[in-house]
């Protein structure tokens, strides 16, 4: 006798809803990753797989992706266009849901998605839509009016039309998109985000990592940058095994992660990388968590190369690309729409690239060190002797550590047996060297045994002090405006040189002084007071606010606001309090009282 279940399975009371619901909540972005993944694991079936991108002439031009995997006759098609349906996949949280391209393509093609598939020399069609507030197959119906079911044969009319093979199996998805005007070539989500005019390959090209070996993907004229004819989309992982970039290493770690440091130079003159030549997607540099060929958490242009100093990267992060690429057994899921990895115990928080910004920065090749010491600007500045006094402060504040030790050379203390293992990027390209000793991480003088002996009574180092004075540095550390930015997990602070305040204090010494004997000597001088003011402004505002985070003073968002650099410009603005100590350093140096300023001079606060 068959014993009931000891549960009562759920069912959905709401059918409707529940399908409206879960497509208007789906992330519209996720379209083409959705499409093109099925189109790929379709694809892999075949001994000879191809994906293509075509436009498909409607009302408007259409996008169009075909493959040549096994095709569906009309049973199949009707069931594979349900939600939560796939034929022939493995449906788990961690494989295929059965619902991502139907979902997130819906909201941007109300009007239809065209689905054919040829099986057996037959073609058969289906249109899923929305009418009237409904998701569903499109009811097709003959001349007289007669009924023709949502799942049709088309096989005769595609004969008649010519150019499609009946000869092997195949399936084409047509975004017809939200009204028959709608160009979904360049505008595949109705401008609802707007994208730029060939966007398709670049985000292919932030996504996919890697691609079945037996498939080829292509795009044909019309879904490229390129004037004519079709090219093949190579993903990142490709182009590096080709050598297209520069130089790349990939580090391997205990845990399986593996690292990928790439470097792409800039191309003389044209203001891209030297990658862009022949590309037909972005030339931009990323950083990104891979996991099972898919990129997430991607970084590139601004977001990249403000958050490259916590990586390790504090110049040259426009020409350095960063991949952490995880083990495929890592402990991390897909979340329902595939936009996030999430861990998969505990709270299930996002993962991000940043997570792994540490073992980044520990692991840089030597290589890679020398090429980011070689593109640091050279100011000239005594910002090494500003940071010793620095350091002397946080030494009498008794602040502990909150940043890598270091060695009495300058070397970060890296953890020892982490199991690394090297692979450079063939054809010698990878580099080398011996990767356990690293470089000083300073990028300002090296400091003498005595500087460094002061500085080891802590762990915690004051903050590295690296001026910038190329427009092109500041504007890419976004403090265009702004005095300095602070790096908590590099300990860098990036500072402003343009910022009103150092010509401000420049031009009141100058005129204080403009009847010195040696004119020249003095503008010298003063230039340099007024830098070397600045640098010490903004240092010291740091080194309170680390005074009062580790005093257990202030909470992290109080600390977060003190060292924002909003917060770093107020105590910038300050210059009157250091206008003293540099006029007794220009009067006993010129011999000479300053002269009293045409205007009024400012009261200092």
């Amino acid at each position: 006798m068959l014993q009931d279940s000891a549960v009562s399975a759920l069912r959905v009371d709401d059918q409707d809803f529940l399908v409206r619901s879960t497509i208007d909540r789906c992330p519209k972005v996720m379209m083409i990753r959705e499409l093109f993944k099925n189109a790929l694991e379709s694809a892999q079936q075949a001994a000879d797989g191809r994906v293509i991108f075509s436009v498909s002439i409607e009302s408007a031009p259409k996008l169009a992706i075909w493959n040549n995997g096994p095709g569906m006759d009309d049973e199949e098609l009707g069931r594979m266009t349900n939600l939560a349906a796939s034929i022939g996949k493995v449906k788990g949280l961690d494989k295929n849901f059965g619902m991502g391209a139907k979902v997130a393509s819906l909201p941007s093609n109300r009007r239809g998605i065209r689905y054919r598939s040829c099986k057996s020399g037959r073609v058969h069609e289906t249109i899923l839509c929305e009418r009237d507030g409904v998701y569903g197959r499109l009811r097709r119906f003959d001349s007289t009016g007669a009924t023709l079911g949502d799942v049709i044969d088309v096989t005769q009319t595609l004969t008649a039309e010519g150019g499609h093979s009946l000869e092997q199996d195949w399936t084409e998805v047509v975004l017809l998109g939200n009204s028959a005007e709608q160009n979904t070539v360049v505008d595949p989500y109705d401008s609802d985000p707007p994208q730029k005019i060939f966007w398709l390959a670049t985000y292919l090209y932030h996504r996919f990592y890697r691609l079945p070996e037996n498939v080829e993907v292509r795009l044909m004229e019309g879904t490229h940058a390129r004037k004519s004819g079709s090219r093949r989309f190579e993903t990142i992982s490709m182009r590096r095994e080709k050598g297209v970039f520069s130089q790349h290493e990939t580090i391997e770690l205990g845990s399986g992660i593996k690292i990928h440091y790439i470097y792409d130079e800039a191309m003389s003159g044209s203001g891209h990388n030297r990658s862009v030549s022949g590309s037909i997607a972005s030339d931009l540099s990323t950083c990104a968590v891979v996991f099972q060929g898919e990129m997430y958490s991607v970084l590139n242009g601004r977001s990249w190369t403000i958050d490259a100093p916590t990586f390790g990267i504090p110049f040259g992060a426009r020409h350095i690309s960063i991949h952490i690429e995880l083990p495929d057994h890592y402990p991390v899921l897909p979340e329902g729409y595939r936009q996030f990895l999430r861990y998969g115990n505990g709270e299930q928080d996002q993962v991000e690239a940043k997570q792994f910004a540490l073992q980044v920065l520990e692991n840089r090749p030597e290589w890679m060190i020398d090429l980011i010491h070689s593109m640091a600007p050279n100011s000239g500045d005594s910002s090494d002797e500003i940071r010793s006094r620095l350091q002397d402060l946080l030494n009498r504040l008794r602040i502990r550590a909150i940043t890598p030790r270091v060695h009495s050379e300058g070397d970060l203390d890296v953890e020892q047996g982490t199991g690394r293992a090297a692979s450079d990027g063939g054809s010698g390209r990878g580099g080398g060297g011996n990767r356990g000793q690293h470089k000083p991480d300073d990028l300002t003088v090296v400091q003498t045994g005595a500087q460094m002996a002061r500085m080891a009574q802590n762990l915690e180092r004051a903050p590295r002090l690296i001026p910038l004075d190329d427009a092109a540095d500041i504007e890419e550390k976004q403090i265009v405006g702004r005095a300095a930015r602070y790096y908590a997990g590099s300990g860098e602070l990036f500072i402003n040189m343009t910022y009103p305040a150092v010509p401000l204090m420049h031009e009141q010494l100058g005129r204080e002084y403009s009847q010195a004997p040696d004119p020249e000597l003095m503008q010298q001088m003063a230039r340099g007071l007024s830098r070397n003011s600045m640098i010490n402004r903004v240092g010291l505002a740091v080194v309170f606010a680390l005074a009062k985070r580790i005093n257990k003073e202030w909470d992290e968002g109080a600390m977060a606001k003190a060292l924002e650099p909003e917060s770093l410009s107020l105590a910038a603005d300050n210059y009157y309090e250091s206008l003293q100590d540099a006029r007794r350093t220009l009067g006993k140096a010129m011999k000479m009282n300053r002269t009293e300023a045409d205007d009024d001079e400012t009261v200092a606060v």
